[in-house]
């Protein structure tokens, strides 16, 4: 203790001492803290492990984009031209990032953002005003912050770049930069004969945290305001629909909205109550000018957008929205009865995504010139070929073989036509005058109609594979093909099918189904899985001497290979959108190699080039507020080049209505038959038709066949060069040889220059 006393004590001598002894060191010291603290309180220094430096990281770029200087559309003085064919030539603006084309053989030029004239009169303001003059608009999500919302913007607001500019064949190649979200979208413009075509090439895509969700490239193209002009948008809904530029009333924000090929059933996709999409095409009309829009490359990830004017702005606009994610169901718990929706980081889809709009000159600027420029796309690049003249038109007869329902201690079968009632039936039609027929055969499989996945033998109840083999014979004695009704989307475990390896799975692991009007649920099969299964049965049927197979088995229950592209994320079998659809094509391509009949029951445009009848093909709309009426675009596009059938005849519930629109839409005549009661099918799995019993149709398909072939018999391989309204529910149907029907669906006769075509009634006029 005294130690410590003597220390305190001596402790002020001591540093006085020291004071004296450094001052020299002191000094200096103190004036290089006061210079240092003056430095400091002048200078804005922010430390790595700062909050408030971490929270307000420095911008990405320092350049405004040039277009936030003013809120107007560009100017075409400021284009340069960079390419040029015979009939078209391409203009870039590098400071707005549009391009325009001139038609040289129209005197017109197509912009790829809206009407400038209608730009004075047009007042959305804030980030929409700024969407409707960007080249694009994107969605992005930042996948760094948990639980992060979608954010949608559009090259102007996030101050964009263009980078890589250079000229290729035909047009340039750029590359638009955000780089406030740290995205890179590479884009290729270029003009060939008639269109201008427009491609993000997915090899050089670029994401930084941000993630792609969706891209619309120039998604203003051609827009316009409502000026009391003759003019529409064109939709691939159903067989095609037209949505007015001048309809009455509002619709509000409601726009047109569909993805390409329907939606994903290993994503979330909301409720799909519309038709699905067949064809990858759209296309606008105004006066005297309209253009064709084409998807090509990266068609499975797009929907197809269309706005009316009153709806996002005063501009009628349409386009395409390229999707690079989706929404999945997150599962939380082992019943699989929770989870959460969100997008996957992990999973972007791939390929380019390409568009090419078709300009058409005013004699074909309609929705039948836009299907005319369609159907040549599909033989000259889709290796599409006209059929041959056959002398005159089939009735097309599916023939129910046998179906199942619950019965006490298992299930019962129920025989509907047998091979010796089949062949009752078609040697009556034939005496009564109907000489030209397709048969196709509806669950004969063992088991019936609900038996999915095993397509043959035939039930031994119905006679088994000699009694089709006798059938065939004497169908064959008549000229007339029999095809086989076969289903390999659905299976309900028979043949080695095995659900946990063989079914498709969403990317949370859970088996996609199927389910039905009745809540009974079937496995969706992995596409991979099936191919030894077709290459068996094709071989099968051969050997029976069958001349065809009918995908989707020709009923609209359970779908069908074809119909839909799903991602599946099976471990052994799982492939991507795009996978499924090369798959399907496969298995069509295999079938069209091994028989001379290939039948699809709603199939989609992916596939039918390998089809030569679609059963069940739309002729009709989805009824949206905003659309007017359908229209045949579908068949316009195809007539001539394959043979389709609408709903069958006697599953119709406006039976007058849809005969004359299938006269006025080219369909053939098909029936729907089977040789007992149709009541016998009142609680069958899967199968629930109207009214089948032959005995009830059989004067109606003799009556109805004559009608058809008296109308449509000897334009079968004729293309259809025009559709038009000629009055409030008449509609004339225009074939290459001249031909033209024309059908009254009203309640009142038609009379016009010199036609009269009677109340719900046709007339026909011209052809050879």
């Amino acid at each position: 203790m005294n130690k410590i006393k003597s220390f305190i004590a001596g402790l002020p001598s001591r540093m006085m001492s020291g004071i004296r002894s450094h001052l020299l060191q002191t000094v200096f010291a103190a004036v290089l803290i006061i210079a240092i603290a003056i430095f400091l309180s002048q200078t804005n220094i922010k430390f790595r492990d700062s909050p408030s430096a971490s929270a307000q990281p420095p911008p990405a770029s320092s350049t405004p984009n040039p277009m936030k200087s003013h809120d107007q559309l560009p100017s075409l003085e400021g284009f340069a031209e960079v390419a040029k064919n015979e009939n078209l030539v391409l203009r870039f603006d590098q400071i707005s990032g549009h391009f325009a084309v001139d038609d040289k053989r129209t005197g017109r030029t197509w912009l790829s953002y809206p009407d400038p004239q209608d730009w004075p009169n047009e007042t959305i303001g804030g980030i929409w005003r700024d969407h409707l003059r960007s080249p694009l608009m994107l969605s992005t999500l930042d996948f760094s912050v948990f639980n992060s919302q979608a954010k949608v913007s559009n090259w102007i607001v996030e101050d964009g770049t263009i980078e890589n500019y250079e000229p290729i064949e035909g047009g340039v190649s750029l590359v638009y930069k955000f780089p406030q979200l740290n995205v890179d979208i590479p884009v290729q413009i270029r003009i060939q004969d008639d269109y201008v075509e427009t491609k993000i090439i997915n090899d050089g895509v670029v994401e930084g945290k941000n993630g792609l969700l969706w891209v619309r490239l120039f998604p203003f193209f051609a827009a316009e305001h409502s000026r009391g002009q003759e003019g529409y948008h064109f939709i691939p809904d159903g067989s095609g629909a037209l949505i007015d530029f001048n309809r009455q009333g509002t619709a509000g924000n409601l726009i047109y909205k569909a993805p390409v090929y329907g939606s994903d059933g290993s994503f979330f996709s909301g409720n799909q109550s519309r038709q699905s999409v067949s064809m990858p095409v759209f296309g606008m009309k105004s006066e005297d000018g309209a253009y064709l829009a084409v998807i090509g490359e990266g068609a499975e990830y797009a929907d197809v957008m269309a706005s009316p004017a009153g709806a996002y702005s005063r501009y009628n606009w349409m386009g395409t929205e390229m999707r690079y994610r989706s929404l999945f169901r997150q599962i939380t718990n082992r019943s699989r009865g929770t989870g959460f929706d969100k997008y996957p980081e992990e999973i972007r889809f791939g390929s380019d995504r390409q568009v090419r709009y078709y300009f058409l000159e005013p004699d074909q600027a309609s929705y039948s010139g836009m299907a005319n420029r369609y159907r040549q796309v599909l033989m000259e690049e889709q290796e599409y070929e006209r059929i041959q003249p056959n002398g005159g038109l089939p009735l097309h007869l599916t023939l129910i073989g046998g179906a199942q329902e619950r019965g006490t201690f298992r299930n019962r079968y129920i025989p509907m036509t047998t091979s010796s009632q089949a062949m009752e039936i078609v040697n009556r039609l034939y005496g009564s005058g109907v000489e030209k027929m397709q048969i196709n055969l509806l669950g004969w499989q063992k088991g019936g109609f609900s038996e999915f996945g095993t397509m043959l033998p035939v039930d031994n109840r119905l006679g088994g594979n000699d009694g089709l083999s006798q059938f065939i014979d004497f169908a064959h004695s008549l000229q007339i093909p029999v095809t086989y009704g076969v289903n390999y989307f659905l299976h309900n475990g028979k043949g080695g099918f095995s659900e946990r390896y063989h079914a498709m799975r969403d990317l949370s692991g859970t088996i996609v189904k199927y389910w039905d009007w009745g809540n009974r649920e079937m496995p969706i099969v992995s596409h991979g899985y099936v191919q030894e299964a077709i290459s068996r049965d094709i071989e099968k049927m051969k050997k029976l001497k069958l001349d065809g197979m009918t995908f989707g088995g020709g009923y609209w229950y359970g779908e069908g290979l074809g119909q839909r592209l799903i991602s599946d994320f099976n471990n052994r079998f799982g492939t991507t959108r795009t996978g499924s659809m090369e798959i399907q094509n496969q298995y069509f391509e295999m079938a069209q190699e091994a028989f001379d009949i290939v039948g699809g029951t709603s199939t989609k445009q992916f596939v039918n080039q390998h089809v030569d009848h679609i059963i069940y093909q739309s002729d009709d709309y989805s009824y949206d507020l905003f659309s007017s009426r359908a229209v045949p675009f579908i068949q316009i596009a195809t007539h001539g080049l394959l043979t389709y059938s609408s709903e069958y005849v006697n599953e119709r519930q406006e039976f007058g209505n849809q005969l004359l629109r299938d006269l006025e839409f080219g369909s053939v005549p098909a029936f729907l038959i089977s040789k007992e009661p149709t009541d016998l099918l009142s609680r069958a799995f899967g199968i629930s038709p109207f009214s089948t019993q032959f005995s009830d149709w059989e004067t109606e398909a003799v009556r109805h066949y004559q009608i058809y072939n008296e109308v449509l018999g000897d334009v079968q391989d004729q293309f259809i060069v025009d559709h038009r309204q000629l009055a409030p529910q008449v509609f004339a149907t225009t074939y290459e040889n001249g031909k033209r029907v024309i059908v009254n669906h009203a309640p009142t006769p038609y009379r016009k220059d010199g036609i009269t075509v009677e109340a719900r009634g046709y007339t026909i006029e011209g052809g050879m």
